[in-house]
């Protein structure tokens, strides 16, 4: 077994607490619509809540395709 497929396997293996870990990006990117329509678009809050967005969007993309792969995985 290599490291890739014991690291796989260890991701893998939490499976089911990748749902919860979506869930919470989920609310937090709900959260996050109001101060992006709420601040202007110079201030620095603004600045730090586009940050926030892209780290957001990051997540999902990342959880989302780990649970993806896990479950195509399992099928297998």
């Amino acid at each position: 077994m290599t490291l890739r497929d014991a690291a796989l396997d260890a991701i893998c293996s939490q499976r089911d607490q990748i749902p919860i870990l979506l869930a919470v990006v989920i609310v937090m990117g709900l959260l996050l619509v109001f101060p992006l329509f709420l601040l202007n678009s110079g201030s620095q809050g603004y600045v730090i809540a586009v940050i926030d967005a892209i780290l957001i969007v990051l997540c999902l993309f990342v959880f989302g395709s780990t649970y993806w792969y896990c479950t195509k995985r399992a099928m297998e």
